[in-house]
């Protein structure tokens, strides 16, 4: 345990194996749908936004809460990156059977990682995975959009 170094698997962001509790994990009585994901745009500017959204429907019996989760990766980063990162999250309440539309804003900055040879935070180009679910481990659609230059 010498080694400090987060990139070593020391943490969530960069761990290997699957954890005993993946990030996000809870019980509930009741079980969730996600279908339709929609994307606002296939292609972002770096000071640009993207608006997410995805439906959820309650298909249990019980009426319940459901935290859909927003994560990113980056597939093809030049520099080491997290797994995947969580960049936002939205409780929602749903009735048994009921459906909603839950809406996810992900502004491209916040894709940004620090540069320690520019001093600043960096955009990086190229294309991102968007991940929806209940849970890390528990994804339920995706989709890849690009980063512009």
């Amino acid at each position: 345990m010498m080694d400090y170094d987060l990139r070593h698997g020391r943490t969530y962001l960069y761990l290997k194996q699957k954890p005993l509790y993946a990030f996000g994990f809870g019980l509930s009585y009741t079980t969730f749908a996600y279908s339709n994901l929609r994307v606002s745009t296939s292609s972002v500017a770096p000071n640009g936004d993207l608006t997410i959204t995805a439906d959820i429907r309650n298909t249990g019996a019980r009426d319940g809460d459901e935290v859909v989760q927003l994560y990113v990766a980056y597939p093809h980063s030049a520099v080491s990156r997290p797994i995947e990162e969580l960049k936002g999250f939205e409780r929602t309440h749903l009735l048994a059977g009921e459906s909603k539309t839950v809406t996810l804003r992900l502004p491209a900055q916040s894709l940004g990682y620090w540069d320690e040879t520019q001093h600043a935070f960096v955009v990086e180009p190229g294309p991102i995975e968007l991940r929806i679910g209940a849970s890390s481990d528990d994804i339920k659609l995706s989709k890849t959009v690009n980063v512009a230059r």
